[in-house]
C-alpha cells in the first residue's frame, strides 16, 4: 500500500527542461562551442555534474569545479524567471494541493540544487504541501542511481516499497524502480521523448493523478 508520494520537480512540477537547454546553449556558446541537443538530452532527469561529464566527453571542455559557470547559470535562470515567470506544468500545483488535503505525506526529490527547489516551490505557493524538499546534489550518485529516492524515504521514515514516485524521465523512472518504489511516469513532450517503460503506469495530464494515486493507496496490488 502506498503511503507517500515523491515528486521530481523539473519536467514534472515545472516545465524547465526547455529553459535549461536554452541556458546551457548560451553558456556553451559563450565558451566557443555549440551544445547539441543529443548531448543534453542524455542528462535530462540527472544532475548538473552528469551534464558536465557529458560536455567534457563530447567537447573536451571541463566545466567541473568552475564557480563562474554556476554563477552564470543562476544569473540566466533568474533573468528568464523574472521576465517570463516560472513555467509551471498545467494542473500540477492543484494535484499537489489535492493530495496534500487528503493527508498524504508528500516530498520533492529533484536533481536541482536545494536553493532552487525551495525557491520554486515557494513561488508556486505549494512549499507548505511538502514534508521534505530534497536535492539530489546532496547524495553521491545521481539518477539513474536510486540514492536520492532512498535518502528521501529514509528522512521521511517511510519504507521504499510504500513510496510512489512521479517522474518524467528515463533516468528518474529507472532510479525509482532501483529504489524499490512504485513509479508513475508523466509524459511531458518537452522532456525529450523519454523512455518511461520502467514506470508502473503513465499519465498525460495532472487532472488524472489524484484519482490514480487514490486508487493505488487503497489497493495491495503493489
Amino acid at each position: 500500500m502506498i503511503k507517500c508520494v515523491i515528486f521530481d520537480m523539473d519536467g514534472v512540477l515545472i516545465n524547465t527542461e526547455p529553459v535549461h537547454f536554452r541556458i546551457w546553449e548560451q553558456i556553451c556558446a559563450e565558451h566557443g562551442f555549440t551544445l547539441a541537443y543529443d548531448c543534453y538530452k542524455k542528462c535530462i532527469g540527472s544532475t548538473t555534474r552528469y551534464l558536465h561529464d557529458l560536455i567534457q566527453e563530447w567537447y573536451g571542455v571541463s566545466f567541473h569545479d568552475n564557480s563562474q559557470i554556476r554563477t552564470r547559470f543562476v544569473e540566466l535562470k533568474e533573468e528568464i524567471f523574472k521576465n517570463e515567470g516560472i513555467p509551471a506544468i498545467e494542473g500540477a500545483a492543484n494535484a499537489v494541493r489535492t493530495l496534500c488535503a487528503k493527508g498524504l505525506p508528500l516530498a520533492v526529490a529533484s536533481c536541482s540544487d536545494q536553493y532552487y527547489i525551495e525557491y520554486t516551490m515557494k513561488r508556486m505557493q505549494i512549499d507548505q504541501c511538502f514534508r521534505l524538499l530534497f536535492s539530489g546534489e546532496r547524495v553521491k550518485h545521481p539518477k539513474p542511481a536510486p540514492d536520492v529516492f532512498l535518502e528521501t524515504a529514509k528522512q521521511l521514515q517511510i519504507p521504499p516499497k510504500e513510496c510512489l514516485v512521479i517522474e518524467d524521465s528515463r533516468n528518474g523512472s529507472l532510479a525509482a524502480k532501483a529504489a524499490g518504489m512504485t513509479c508513475f511516469g508523466f509524459i511531458n513532450p518537452d522532456s525529450g521523448n523519454q523512455d518511461l517503460s520502467a514506470a508502473d503506469d503513465v499519465f498525460t495530464s495532472f487532472s488524472e493523478l489524484p484519482e490514480m494515486v487514490y486508487h493505488l493507496c487503497h489497493t495491495d496490488k503493489h
